[in-house]
C-alpha cells in the first residue's frame, strides 16, 4: 500500500431508493444506464473505477482536470439520456470532487479522503458538482469554471469549517443540452515564437499521391476486367473506351490528391513565448478539430479522432510531445494545416 495524491469523484443516484419501491424494473433500467454511462465516461477521461456501491460509485484520477471534466461530461450525458423521460423516471445524479493524499493499493483507494468526497456529494444538488477547496485550487486556470463559493461551511462528521464550491445544476435550464468543453479564458494570451517544419517519418506527399494513383489504377483495371468477363465485351476495347473519356481522370486524380492529404504525415515544432500548460492549449484546439481527449503513452500525447470523424472524414491520429514551451507535432497533412490555422487564430484573438 502506498500514499498517493489522487483526485476522487463520488457520484450518487438521487431518489433511487424511492423509485425502487415504486417500480423495480424502471429502477433497474436507470441503474443499468448509470453504470453504462459512468464506465464509458470514466474510461475516456483516464479514470479508475475504484468501487461501485449499488446506486453510487467512486472513481480516482491522476489529474484533477480530468476528474472535473469527467464529472461535467457525465452530468451532460445523463441529461441527454433523460430527454425522453418523465420527471419521476429520470436519472438524477449529484457528484462530489476532492483531492488529497489517500492510501492506494491495486487500484483500491481508502482513507479519510473517501469520506470527504462522499460528504461533498451529499451537499450537491441533483445535476450539480460540489468541489472541495483543495480540488478547486488544483484545477487549471485555463478551465472556464462557473461555481458559487461557500465559505465556513460545516460538513457532517468532519471537524472545522470548510470552503466548498458548487456548480449550478444543469437542470436550471431544461432546454440546454450542449456537451461541455475546455474553454480558454478571454484574458488568457499566448504568443508563438517560432514554427519550424521538420522532416517527418514516412513518404512524402508526392510519393503518397503516386502510390494512391497506382493503387486506384489497378482497381480501375480490375473493375474493367470483371465487367468485360461479365458482359462478354473485349477487355481492351472496354478499357480503351473508358480511357477516351474524361470521367476516369476526373475521379482518379482528385481522389489521389485527397488520399495524399489524409495519409501523408507532416511534422512540425512550435515554440511558445512565456506560456505554461502548452498541453492544455493543444487539447482544447484538438477538441475543436474533432479529436478525443489525449492518451498519454511513452512521453507522447496521442490524439484519436471521434469514431464518426474517422469513418466519415478519414481523420487520422496525431502524436504530440511537449517539452517546456516547445511542442512537437506529427499528424496528417490536411489536419496539420487546420491545426496551424487554429493555433494562429487563438494567438491573435486570445480566446
Amino acid at each position: 500500500m502506498q500514499r498517493a495524491d489522487v483526485a476522487l469523484m463520488y457520484a450518487d443516484i438521487r431518489g433511487y431508493s424511492r423509485l425502487l419501491e415504486l417500480n423495480e424494473s424502471e429502477a433497474l433500467e436507470i441503474l443499468n444506464a448509470h453504470q453504462s454511462i459512468s464506465e464509458q465516461v470514466i474510461s475516456e477521461y483516464h479514470g479508475n473505477l475504484v468501487r461501485r456501491l449499488d446506486d453510487s460509485l467512486i472513481a480516482s484520477f491522476a489529474s484533477p482536470n480530468d476528474a472535473y471534466l469527467c464529472a461535467l461530461d457525465f452530468l451532460h450525458r445523463i441529461k441527454a439520456f433523460n430527454l425522453d423521460k418523465q420527471k419521476p423516471r429520470r436519472l438524477l445524479v449529484s457528484i462530489g470532487l476532492h483531492k488529497g493524499k489517500a492510501d492506494v493499493r491495486n487500484g483500491l483507494v481508502t482513507g479519510e479522503q473517501v469520506n470527504v468526497v462522499a460528504r461533498l456529494q451529499n451537499m450537491a444538488e441533483p445535476g450539480s458538482i460540489c468541489l472541495s477547496n483543495a480540488m478547486y485550487a488544483s484545477l487549471s486556470k485555463m478551465l472556464d469554471i462557473k461555481v458559487i463559493e461557500y465559505r465556513d461551511v460545516e460538513i457532517e462528521n468532519l471537524p472545522g469549517n470548510h470552503h466548498v464550491y458548487k456548480t449550478l445544476s444543469i437542470y436550471r435550464d431544461e432546454f440546454k443540452t450542449e456537451r461541455p468543453s475546455i474553454h480558454i479564458k478571454s484574458d488568457y494570451h499566448y504568443r508563438i515564437k517560432e514554427i519550424q517544419h521538420l522532416k517527418g517519418n514516412g513518404v512524402s506527399f508526392l510519393s503518397t499521391g503516386i502510390y494512391a494513383m497506382l493503387t486506384l489504377s489497378v482497381l480501375f483495371i480490375v473493375v474493367a476486367a470483371l465487367l468485360s468477363h461479365r458482359t462478354q465485351v473485349n477487355f481492351s476495347e472496354l478499357l480503351g473506351s473508358w480511357l477516351n473519356t474524361p470521367t476516369p481522370y476526373l475521379i482518379l486524380i482528385p481522389l489521389s490528391v485527397l488520399i495524399s492529404m489524409l495519409y501523408t504525415r507532416r511534422k512540425m515544432r512550435a515554440v511558445f513565448d512565456d506560456v505554461k500548460e502548452v498541453d492544455r492549449i493543444l487539447s482544447y484546439i484538438m477538441s475543436q478539430l474533432g479529436y478525443r481527449h489525449p492518451v498519454h503513452a511513452r512521453g507522447f500525447m496521442l490524439f484519436k479522432p471521434q469514431p464518426s470523424n474517422f469513418f466519415i472524414l478519414g481523420m487520422r491520429k496525431f502524436r504530440a510531445r511537449v517539452d517546456g514551451n516547445t511542442l512537437i507535432l506529427q499528424g496528417p497533412y490536411l489536419y496539420m494545416n487546420r491545426l496551424l490555422k487554429m493555433l494562429k487564430k487563438y494567438e491573435q484573438s486570445g480566446n
